[in-house]
């Protein structure tokens, strides 16, 4: 399987030529990403199939699976966390503030929209996708509180001065 890293793609020719990328791309090649793991090693699997429709639209199908290593907020241990990316995304030419946004495309989570009017890194769009599937607070279903460390308390510095006072 081919690392996914460098490649860069025009997703417009890639969904009209059909064409279809297989590989693997590291998590540390993920910037945005690696704020948010506990743990970076691994890789995502990922396959991408361009498609045109009847209608002449664009899509891009992307697929993948992997696992990324989180750190859960109750217990602050690690949590293995599985990546399923399953995205079926329609091309439009244009930039953000171009693209006139419907209602109805924007209500319908059968597909996403992206903006797609230069060549673009594919790790950006695999890093986008993973990054969507993350929780925004994981935690295990079951876990221990950390330990308070109550056994190992130091002497408060006022209770020197309490000693202090009573005398």
């Amino acid at each position: 399987m081919a690392s996914l890293a460098t490649v860069v793609i025009d997703a417009f020719e890639f969904a009209r030529a059909g064409r279809v990328l297989d590989g693997a791309i590291s998590l540390v090649e993920f910037p945005r990403l690696l704020d948010m793991l506990h743990e970076f090693e691994g890789d995502l699997h990922v396959r991408i199939e361009g498609q045109t429709d009847q209608e002449r639209k664009s899509w891009l199908l992307v697929t993948g699976n992997g696992s990324v290593v989180l750190k859960c907020q109750r217990c602050l241990e690690r949590l293995e966390f599985p990546v399923r990316i399953d995205s079926r995304l329609q091309l439009r030419a244009g930039d953000v503030t171009e693209i006139a946004w419907s209602d109805e495309a924007l209500d319908d989570d059968a597909y996403d929209i992206i903006p797609a009017s230069q060549p673009w890194a594919v790790k950006d769009l695999l890093e986008d996708e993973v990054i969507l599937l993350l929780p925004v607070s994981p935690m295990h279903d079951v876990c221990a509180l950390p330990k308070s460390g109550a056994n190992d308390q130091k002497p408060s510095p006022f209770a020197v001065l309490a000693k202090l006072k009573k005398h």
